[in-house]
């Protein structure tokens, strides 16, 4: 909410406090308000307010002579990185009130990200470093500004700016999903009315580059992008739940990213198998103390815990993916990377170190995934608790892998099973046993690379394949812009493709490029 002309003058009456200073700007931009900026930004944020100045002790209105030339005049420098080291503004913090008929214009400073600090003036952080102290600004001592760096180096992964994309190449019926989710769940939150841009910033899946522009980090882009643009950056992208109740070799269900029929990303993944996954779960007869039949208990919980664990903690540069199996009694949940604390520390829980920490934070903003680091541990209890056999966890290297597989049956004997080999029906791999080691990629399985009826498939995917046919390095992005097709189209015309074997990503986001199967 814009600061309204009461309001001003109210600040403007209790004079220069901790976070209010005023400027009087009638010669233009004054140097010093970039030392204000700084110092709100590195401490608790504030408002700056050009066009009051300050005669005899007492502040008065003496008003800008061109608030529209002063606020341009204002972007200009603080998107110039000879000026300052960081634009963390968005228009919204930037604007011009009328006051007793002359123009204040108001600058919201908010507190600087962790990432962002310090915040500084010219090319020399220790100099150019300032903090707010009571009514005024103040050189940051040589140590603070060590501190700002230590904390703001403390990064994962998924924290990678993907400066060649915006928001917008983003999925808007994902981040529309998330931010419904968002909205029920804290209904009077105040990032409620942020445009997607800013919001994306606030939850941590996007941030501001060194062009001025926003764009979208790692986190972003597996949270909230569609299926052909995550494969453009992470060649290895692979999500995969597959469900078979039976001896019957078929799969009664299956989610996969290259599916075609949904977007592809992993918070999309988890809203469309976190009920598939417990589904089957029996549940023993339980009454709550209101005298109701209890229809989840905590195995329930745990497994969806383990599914928003296994995207959580993904290394997403890694191979072969995540891959979710659900059998008659086990569940397996298997993705790329080793535990980042030694496997005994994260069984015996309480110690939390994310791999991908902007992911964690995205999901825990809508309550998916918890924050203790008790996961493990509260797993092992309750399955204690419940009789059911301890949870098998195993760690692969070259490639790095996690599995866990759990038991989802308690009855059949199945507490007298040895640990490290669980049964299944006749014929099927055991639980233990990664499913992407005993059956192909789906964009590897001998099945779907047979003859394909060209003319069965539709006009998007042949035009697709032949844009690739004659340029291997199209990205995403460049087959919208060249097929003129909108973003929904490309991407199911790529998981068709991927999923019939007809095109595969091979490489890295610099040098990556598409194989085309001719």
């Amino acid at each position: 909410m814009k600061l309204t002309a009461r309001q001003i003058e109210r600040l403007i009456k209790q004079g220069e406090v901790v976070h209010t200073e005023c400027k009087d700007a009638s010669g233009g931009l004054p140097d010093s308000l970039w030392e204000s900026y700084s110092a709100f930004a590195n401490t608790d944020g504030g408002v700056i307010l050009l066009g009051v100045k300050e005669v005899g002790g007492k502040f008065s209105i003496t008003g800008v002579p061109n608030a529209t030339a002063l606020i341009k005049r204002f972007w200009d420098c603080v998107n110039n990185r000879e000026k300052v080291s960081v634009n963390i503004l968005f228009d919204r913090h930037v604007y011009s009130v009328k006051c007793r008929g002359r123009d204040v214009v108001v600058i919201e400073v908010p507190r600087a990200d962790r990432q962002d600090r310090p915040v500084y003036i010219g090319k020399d952080m220790f100099s150019g470093s300032f903090r707010r102290n009571g009514e005024g600004d103040y050189h940051c001592p040589r140590e603070s500004v060590k501190a700002m760096l230590r904390d703001a180096c403390v990064e994962t992964a998924d924290a990678c700016l993907l400066d060649e994309l915006t928001v917008d190449d983003l999925c808007s019926k994902t981040i529309r999903s998330y931010r419904n989710r968002f909205k029920s769940k804290k209904p009077g939150h105040i990032w409620n009315d942020l445009s997607d841009e800013e919001f994306l910033v606030r939850i941590r899946a996007a941030r501001r580059g060194e062009d001025g522009n926003v764009h979208p980090n790692l986190a972003g882009l597996v949270c909230f992008a569609e299926f052909g643009q995550i494969m453009d950056i992470l060649p290895d992208f692979f999500l995969d739940y597959r469900e078979r109740l039976s001896t019957d070799t078929r799969w009664t269900d299956r989610v996969a990213a290259h599916d075609a029929t949904w977007s592809g990303n992993i918070y999309d993944f988890y809203l469309m198998v976190y009920d598939r996954i417990t589904s089957h779960v029996k549940v023993p007869f339980e009454i709550d103390s209101e005298g109701l039949r209890v229809e989840e208990n905590e195995i329930h919980k745990s497994l969806r815990e383990l599914l928003a664990n296994a995207l959580i903690h993904a290394d997403y540069h890694g191979r072969r993916g995540i891959v979710i199996e659900k059998q008659a009694q086990t569940i397996s949940f298997s993705n790329p990377g080793v535990f980042r604390v030694n496997k005994a520390v994260a069984v015996e829980g309480g110690t939390s170190d994310a791999r991908n920490s902007h992911i964690f934070n995205i999901f825990a903003l809508v309550d998916i995934g918890e924050r203790s680091g008790m996961g493990l541990a509260d797993l092992y209890g309750h399955w204690k608790e419940y009789g059911l056999p301890e949870p098998v966890i195993s760690e692969e290297y070259d490639p790095d892998r996690v599995k866990i597989t759990v038991y989802t049956d308690p009855v059949q004997g199945t507490a007298n099973r040895p640990k490290s080999a669980p049964k299944t029906a006749q014929g099927d791999p055991r639980p233990d046993q990664d499913p992407t080691k005993t059956r192909p990629r789906p964009d590897q399985d001998p099945a779907k690379t047979r003859p394909i009826a060209w003319s069965d498939l539709p006009s998007s995917c042949r035009q697709v394949y032949e844009a690739l046919r004659q340029d291997a390095f199209l990205t995403y992005r460049g087959m919208v812009a060249k097929l003129g097709l909108n973003k929904d189209t490309i991407n199911t015309a790529i998981g068709t493709l991927v999923q019939k074997g007809v095109i595969r990503r091979e490489g890295n986001k610099q040098t990556g490029h598409w194989e085309v199967v001719k």
